[in-house]
């Protein structure tokens, strides 16, 4: 039996090709990769306190269009 859907293979970095500090920040690191991936790297605390704990967010800027594929099938009313 064939599935229904088909989940195309992504291509996945395999380089750095930049990492800089974000333009007017102190605490965030972009990472440039090739095959059209980018993430943000921001070390911080969640409290306006100073503590000894610290957090670690990574958010992705940008991803392959092959990554997310929205499909709409339309069935025709009649």
């Amino acid at each position: 039996k064939t599935s229904a859907i088909s989940v195309p293979i992504v291509e996945l970095p395999s380089r750095i090709v930049a990492l800089e500090f974000k333009p007017n920040s102190e605490n965030t690191v972009e990472m440039y990769l090739d095959n059209g991936w980018q993430l943000s790297f921001r070390i911080h605390n969640a409290s306006t306190k100073v503590e000894s704990s610290l957090k670690f967010d990574i958010q992705i800027i940008s991803m392959p269009v092959s990554v997310l594929n929205i499909e709409c099938k339309w069935r025709r009313m009649t």
